[in-house]
């Protein structure tokens, strides 16, 4: 029977030592097993950033769902396993980072863009990127209403729209058949 969106997480294990709290940087050599199936990367990241006694900053952008099963690992493999599935990157300075990668079929996508726009509304300014990039755009209802002002000169595509869904919590995704399409985060 296949998982359905509400991911079951079968188990988390941290095996660390019994110090109250291990210093951050010993936190990436706790040792972990975990078990999820058909699970949202960032509930994957979230536990086991939780689980070690970090806080995880993910990033805007799509991820794909993780199934994965890892026993007594360090967290440092543990979140290199979950982000090569997920199609992820991470970092830790203090706090666990998460950026999404732009999917294969973002990469698509021009590479750069060059835009500005002042108090304009935020589904405008995904139209004016649109525009900008050439590509057609579906935005869904719910994204904040107040007014925005930006202005992008030669920036990367995928990190303007990982940016702006940051601020406006949205999500995007692109497919070179249907365009671009921003939904506001659930």
């Amino acid at each position: 029977m296949k998982s359905q969106a509400l991911a079951t997480a079968l188990s988390i294990v941290l095996v660390a030592s019994t110090t109250a709290r291990a210093a951050a940087a010993d936190a990436l050599d706790a040792r972990v097993s975990i078990a999820f199936v058909d699970a949202k990367a960032a509930d994957v990241l979230n536990t086991l950033a939780s689980a070690a006694g970090l806080r995880a900053e993910i990033g805007a952008g799509a991820m794909r769902r993780v199934t994965i099963t890892l026993t007594n690992v360090k967290l440092g493999t543990a979140l290199n396993a979950v982000c090569e599935n997920a199609f992820c990157t991470w970092r830790f300075d203090g706090a666990l980072r998460v950026t999404p990668l732009p999917s294969e079929a973002a990469a698509l996508l021009p590479p750069r863009v060059s835009f500005a726009l002042w108090d304009v509304s935020p589904t405008d300014v995904f139209r004016a990127l649109a525009a900008a990039v050439g590509v057609a755009i579906a935005i869904e209802p719910g994204l904040p209403n107040d007014p925005v002002s930006l202005n992008f000169r030669n920036a990367q595509t995928a990190e303007v729209l990982n940016t702006l869904c940051q601020t406006m919590q949205c999500e995007w995704n692109f497919d070179s058949q249907r365009g671009l399409r921003v939904t506001a985060k659930r």
